[in-house]
């Protein structure tokens, strides 16, 4: 309850430190949302939905990786996008909880992806 209006906050404050002239300041704006939206990627997958939901954030965090580049150069782009993945992904396992698997006709666990395959028979 307390993480949707806290991250709409922050991604204003963000916004607005996209049009600074500092690049630190623009730096750091890019990699809040580079984590931000990898951590969406994450979200995605760890709930199960399907493998394209994933691709609308992932879309933010190539535009922050080409912001980055732009402003600091292609190695510092690599490292910050790819330490803003690495935490994302570390946070999303602590924040996100995955849906428990339902049981089909067998008792087996059913998992969200299991809908993308016909069973093999």
């Amino acid at each position: 309850s307390w993480f949707w209006p806290l991250a709409g906050a922050l991604l204003l404050v963000v916004a607005g430190a996209n049009f600074s002239n500092n690049n630190a300041v623009v730096l750091a704006a890019q990699a809040y949302i580079a984590a931000f939206h990898a951590g969406g990627v994450f979200y995605h997958l760890i709930l199960g939905h399907h493998p394209a939901a994933g691709c609308a954030p992932a879309v933010f965090v190539v535009m922050a990786f080409s912001v980055t580049w732009l402003r600091a150069g292609v190695l510092v782009a690599v490292v910050e996008t790819l330490a803003c993945i690495i935490v994302a992904g570390g946070l999303s396992k602590i924040l996100v909880t995955p849906p428990a698997a339902p049981l089909n006709d067998t008792g087996v666990g059913i998992t969200s992806e299991s809908h993308l395959l016909p069973p093999i028979r």
